[in-house]
This record gives structure tokens, sequence and C-alpha cells, in this order.
């Protein structure tokens, strides 16, 4: 699949984010419920959810919604980039990071994440033209 350079949408996608990331959340959470290594699924799952090849780089909150994290120099979905999408996933675990990043989506429309794994958002079957 070969996708054609593109800029960084502006509109932020605030809802569908918001939506994929409590799908995910969910998840996580559940995962976190197995008995004893619950916990450990549900970290490998919050940390590695955009970087899944299963899914062609996408967490199943995305999938639903039909968002995709790209990298901003190639084009390519995170499951070629997984470092991205672990630093991704640590900001929103990282106390006063996390504040800033929600602040930073909230108030500028990207997440500090985004700037960091230089990675944006992408509504599938737009065109950011």
């Amino acid at each position: 699949m070969s996708i054609r350079k593109q800029e960084a949408p502006k509109q932020p996608l605030l809802k569908y984010r918001f939506f994929a990331f409590l799908i995910d959340f969910g998840i996580s959470l559940i995962l976190c419920l197995i008995p004893k290594a619950g916990w450990m699924f549900g970290l490998i799952y919050f940390l590695g959810k955009d970087a899944m090849p299963a899914l062609k780089g996408q967490s199943i909150g995305k999938k639903v919604f039909n968002i995709r994290i790209l990298d901003k120099s190639t084009n390519e979905p995170l499951y070629l980039h997984p470092r991205s999408s672990i630093i991704r996933g640590l900001i929103l675990l990282i106390p006063v990071v996390n504040i800033i990043d929600i602040y930073l989506l909230l108030t500028k429309g990207y997440r500090l994440a985004d700037k960091w794994t230089e990675t944006y958002v992408l509504k599938e079957g737009t065109s950011q033209e």
C-alpha cells in the first residue's frame, strides 16, 4: 500500500480521537483484570496499540472510527515505527506530561506525542489537500 506525501491535517479530529481512546483504554482495563499477568497484557496493549501489524498500525479504537496515525516524514503507519507507538503511550502514563499533552490537544489540535514522535492523525477516506 503506497501512501502519497500529505501535510498534517488541519482538523484535530477530537471526537474521533477521544472515543477511540475510550475504547482502547477500556480494552487495556479489561486485560488488566486477567489474574496474575493481566496488568502486563494491559500495559503492552496500551503502549503498542498503534503498532499492531495485524491491524495495519491502528488500534482497535482507531479501527472502529477509521482514523490512523502516520509518520510525518514517510507517511507510513506506526506498525513500521513501533518506537513511536510506545512513546505516544508512555506520554499518557507520565503525570504532568499527560496533562500538558491533553492541554495541547484541546487548545492547539495536536498532542505533545504528535510533536515528539513526528506523527499526525488522519481520518481515512479524507483528502488533506
